[in-house]
């Protein structure tokens, strides 16, 4: 954040412990009328442990082909395009994978080795990871960009004007406040009130809906998304910007001159304010410490000192950086996050050039991102307490839409309804059916579509539990302790009933 929009804010910060996060977006948005969500008809009782939720977006509607070969030769039989011709994904794309077929792309559980299958693999096998292949959109199946986003980023079929998951978790936690008082963290303490928690909502993408505001309900500054980036770059100190001229302790010397002839009684938030400041400030230079080491003194990063190695890419910096902060600060509830440094998912053109090596990167840093999660059970936190567990940090990776299957003219793919999640980790706060099933994958499909055509794609078999993408927005509040999250996902007029958890269609 930019020391002038810190400075807009300033007057602000005594009684929070975040700053807003800007909605460029939304202009997008046309101004009509959105009714809210009653939040105080939600009924919650506060889980064991407090989740940490971290969403990953890939924006562009990613192919489903990395996580379900499994109709591969159906498909390519359809398609108008052969997948297995030399210019194409080469000869042996349909093969099974197998230790002496190196180049075979159909993996054990049916993913597509080259584009982080093997990555998957792993995870699948250490019980870190589920893959849902049947998040199909039927309710409102625009193959719209604009809609399908608002519509993940909000859980909802109305979007215009209403508020993002991230501000509906916000809102249900501010309705039911007295529920969380005494909540657990994952380093054993307890939430005192919603007010005194640090860094809670985040965003490392930047402007986003997920923490688009509720036009009826005011959001108090403290529970709005706060953005950073992947540096941790502090907004709150008062160093930042200023020439490296000694004008900063100048000002520092006067600030504090003058606080020292006032009256603590009499001006008792201006002094909470400076104070709070000055706590955000350590706390993100401890973030800063974490994430960057400090060569100076021979430190190494959290991950280093664990043994991990993200890789070297854009995204893998925005994983850890998300994970760092997760991981060491139990307070941080909810974290949205991109695909920065991997290019869009919008692929018509040229997805056999490009898909498979940005599928791998995610997965590679998903993978480093678990393995820091699970080995820092007894890490110190910013709050200066020791984390006791680490198996109430989620992970969801899913964007806004699918693709078809048939590989068009210009070697990619359109538009379509179907898509995978793949989430991660979070044993400890997934309900017992969800737990259950990490190291599963869920749901079956086929291929439909008439033959040759530019028209083939995939839809949920018969006997097959499917999910509309909102279920994911329902699940994440469900985490937090909602029995009824369809309320939060539901409207009058598209949706009245909402949509169930992921839970809700797994037998446990």
């Amino acid at each position: 954040m930019k020391r002038r929009e810190f400075l807009q804010y300033a007057s602000a910060i005594a009684g929070s412990r975040v700053l807003p996060v800007g909605f460029g977006m939304s202009a997008l948005a046309e101004r009509a009328y959105a009714a809210s969500p009653n939040y105080g008809n939600v009924s919650v009782t506060a889980p064991t442990v407090m989740p940490q939720v971290i969403n990953v977006f890939m924006y562009g509607g990613a192919s489903e082909l990395a996580g379900n070969l499994s109709n591969i030769a159906d498909i390519n039989t359809n398609s108008v395009n052969d997948y297995s011709a030399g210019s194409a994904f080469g000869s042996s794309f349909l093969d099974t994978m197998v230790e002496d077929a190196a180049n075979g792309q159909i993996t054990a559980n049916e993913f597509w080795r080259d584009a982080g299958g093997i990555h998957m693999e792993d995870m699948l096998a250490a019980g870190d990871m589920s893959v849902y292949r049947t998040i199909y959109k039927q309710k409102s199946p625009t193959r719209s960009h604009r809609e399908s986003i608002f519509m993940s980023h909000k859980g909802t079929l109305d979007i215009e004007n209403s508020p993002g998951i991230g501000s509906r978790l916000a809102l249900m936690m501010l309705s039911n406040q007295n529920a969380y008082a005494g909540a657990r963290l994952a380093d054993g303490s307890s939430i005192i009130s919603l007010d005194t928690m640090t860094l809670p909502f985040v965003s490392f993408e930047g402007d986003s809906q997920t923490f688009a505001q509720d036009p009826d309900n005011k959001i108090p500054l403290y529970l709005r998304g706060l953005t950073m980036d992947n540096s941790f770059n502090n907004p709150y100190t008062r160093s930042l910007g200023y020439p490296s001229d000694g004008s900063i302790d100048t000002i520092d010397s006067l600030l504090s001159r003058r606080l020292s002839q006032l009256d603590r009684n009499k001006y008792s938030k201006a002094f909470d304010g400076f104070d709070k400041r000055e706590e955000m400030e350590g706390r993100m230079e401890n973030l800063s410490d974490l994430l960057n080491g400090s060569d100076a003194n021979g430190n190494q990063s959290s991950a280093q000192q664990l043994g991990i190695t993200y890789p070297n890419t854009s995204f893998a910096r925005e994983i850890e950086a998300a994970v760092t902060l997760a991981i060491h600060n139990p307070e941080t509830l909810y974290i949205a996050v991109g695909t920065p440094g991997l290019g869009g998912w919008d692929d018509h053109n040229n997805g056999i050039d490009r898909y498979a090596d940005r599928m791998n990167d995610l997965m590679e840093a998903i993978k480093a991102g678990m393995a820091h999660i699970n080995a820092s059970n007894g890490v110190d936190t910013i709050r200066g307490g020791t984390r006791n567990r680490t198996d109430n940090i989620v992970i969801n990776v899913f964007g806004d839409f699918g693709r078809l299957v048939n590989l068009n003219n210009s070697g990619g793919w359109d538009h379509a309804n179907n898509q995978n999640l793949y989430t991660f980790g979070g044993a400890g706060v997934r309900p017992p059916a969800e737990a259950s099933a990490l190291g599963s994958v869920i749901g079956t499909t086929h291929r439909e579509g008439r033959t040759k055509t530019n028209n083939q794609y995939t839809v949920p078999d018969s006997d097959s539990p499917t999910w509309e993408p909102m279920s994911i927005a329902a699940s994440i509040y469900g985490y937090f302790g909602a029995s009824n999250p369809e309320i939060l996902t539901a409207d009058p007029t598209y949706n009245p009933s909402g949509d169930q958890t992921l839970a809700s269609k797994l037998s446990s």
